[in-house]
């Protein structure tokens, strides 16, 4: 069963794009590229999730993620 989202494709959509132009805008190469939203990553977390729920919203994060690379590698 598909995960349905609280939000948009449309406004989900439009936010990637504005990160993706910011990036794109610098020239951030892929390294840094990843490491600044790795950093926002982790400043989202941390200032957003309770403590004692970081670990599980990473782990969940982290598998997310990998789905992603593993479906776009197919």
């Amino acid at each position: 069963m598909p995960i349905v989202s609280k939000y948009s494709t449309d406004q989900i959509e439009k936010l990637v794009n504005q990160l993706l132009d910011t990036l794109h805008n610098q020239q951030a190469t892929t390294e840094l590229s990843l490491m600044c939203l790795g950093n926002a990553v982790s400043h989202v977390i941390n200032t957003s999730v309770p403590a004692a729920k970081r670990e599980a919203v990473t782990n969940s994060f982290n598998q997310a993620l990998s789905d992603a690379i593993t479906r776009s590698s197919h």
